[in-house]
């Protein structure tokens, strides 16, 4: 590279440069101009934003969370996920029920089980032998009625 090429890139270069600082100096006047005519008003608006940015259920609520031109469908987006939301929540509460009905089903069969028992048990206490038994120990006799004896005839 020769000396004048390196001259003319060198002066192309400062005038680039030259063209971004005016640049961004018209940005900051205007920024600054407005600024002027409401001071704070920047400031609000971007901790608003910020606020609402960070915020995930501002974000949801409102689609910002989707793109801008699917925002159209966001309703029904809302409608289909709170529908698989119910649908979750109801098969949970019923599968909890069934549970529920099994453990009352297997417990009225064990007190079932227990009334046999002890069904079995008084039955045991009062067959005729031990109740004979019992007479007989007492000096008590027992007599058994004949058919000719009862007054209601079958």
């Amino acid at each position: 590279m020769t000396r004048q090429e390196r001259d003319r890139f060198e002066t192309e270069e400062a005038r680039r440069i030259h063209r971004e600082v005016v640049i961004v100096d018209d940005t900051d006047t205007e920024y600054e101009a407005a600024e002027e005519e409401t001071p704070f008003a920047y400031e609000e608006q971007d901790e608003e934003e910020r606020s609402e940015r960070l915020n995930p259920l501002t974000m949801i609520t409102t689609g910002r969370i989707l793109p801008t031109g699917n925002r159209a469908y966001y309703r029904y987006f809302i409608a289909i996920a709170l529908m698989c939301f119910f649908s979750i929540f109801i098969t949970f509460m019923s599968l909890n029920a069934s549970r529920e009905y099994r453990q009352r089903e297997q417990y009225a069969s064990v007190l079932h089980e227990r009334a046999v028992l002890k069904e079995e048990e008084r039955y045991s206490l009062s067959s005729k032998q031990d109740v004979t038994a019992r007479l007989k120990h007492h000096g008590i006799e027992l007599i058994d009625l004949t058919n000719d004896s009862r007054r209601i005839k079958e």
